[in-house]
């Protein structure tokens, strides 16, 4: 499975990534940068 992470941050995105792998979840972490995204992103804390 692949997710992308909301992050442009690789190092945000290899810590989780290594936590995922340690735990054995079969999870692929993609970030903004990997996809092209050069927006931003506001952080409003408005949560889903």
């Amino acid at each position: 499975m692949e997710i992308i992470y909301a992050t442009s941050n690789k190092n945000k995105r290899n810590e989780v990534q290594e936590f995922l792998t340690y735990n054995n979840y079969d999870i692929k972490l993609i970030t903004l940068t990997d996809i092209g995204f050069e927006g931003e992103i506001e952080e409003n804390r408005n949560y889903v």
